[in-house]
């Protein structure tokens, strides 16, 4: 129970990733404040206190609506008296090469990816600084490091985010707060869904990725195995690690 008594916040809890780590979390001790737009995130959270792993409470609203974000925390920090955790997963992700998408693509992939991640380490961190103690974890992705195109403002946003995670490492390691990002690499998730394909299921897929092992693992990953790096990244066990990103790929992008 290494997080045992620290009240954390996921985005994006209802599918995928974030539903993993919200599991991990509760399972770990956290009281897990669990946001996402989608109602299913109710599910996720009911599962967590059916099978008797932890707290996990359900929260729906956008959070690209700025004043319900800072509703939400104010309201969190008057019920718990801290937050000691933010994970920034929610993404989204439109396909379309720069002759396909459009400027109203592109600002909504910044507002999720990017924008409400900014928002919300503006609305949290007053409450870390006061503790002296706090963690941040940002789930960017390998697409930044090395991109397969079609996906501008989603590489753009990710990008980003590991940027201004090394911002925020350098300006809060005074009060004790810790940020760092995770790059997944090819992780099956509902996000896999391309133009209604999974592309982990794909003959290109499997041929390339697994059979030449472009991904050396030869596997897509779980998000259980994304999680687990969460998880240690809000822990004790992370105390001098700050302003990095955690490349989880299965070695995707150490080959050629």
């Amino acid at each position: 129970m290494e997080l045992a008594g620290r009240i954390a916040i996921v985005t994006g809890a209802a599918q995928g990733i974030g539903a993993a780590i919200t599991r991990a979390m509760a399972s770990a001790g956290a009281r897990v404040a669990a946001i996402d737009r989608k109602p299913d995130v109710e599910q996720v959270c009911a599962e967590v206190r059916l099978a008797g792993r932890g707290h996990a409470v359900p929260f729906v609203f956008d959070i690209t609506d700025h004043d319900a974000y800072r509703n939400f925390v104010e309201d969190l920090v008057r019920r718990e008296g801290k937050i000691d955790i933010l994970v920034n997963n929610a993404a989204i992700a439109i396909f379309g090469s720069i002759f396909e998408d459009s400027l109203e693509q592109w600002r909504q992939i910044q507002a999720v990816n990017l924008e409400a991640v900014y928002w919300a380490c503006k609305l949290v961190v007053p409450h870390m600084a006061k503790q002296k103690e706090g963690r941040i974890v940002s789930i960017a992705s390998t697409e930044a490091i090395a991109t397969e195109g079609r996906m501008g403002a989603y590489v753009a946003a990710k990008g980003a985010l590991m940027s201004f995670t090394k911002s925020l490492a350098v300006e809060l390691a005074p009060y004790g707060i810790l940020a760092n990002a995770i790059a997944p690499g090819c992780i099956h998730t509902p996000m896999s869904l391309i133009d209604g394909v999974d592309e982990t299921e794909t003959e290109d897929f499997k041929r390339w990725y697994i059979g030449k092992r472009k991904i050396p693992l030869a596997r897509p990953g779980r998000p259980e195995e994304i999680a687990e790096v969460v998880v240690f990244l809000a822990s004790e066990r992370c105390s001098y690690m700050t302003g990095h990103t955690v490349v989880v790929d299965g070695g995707l992008t150490i080959t050629f």
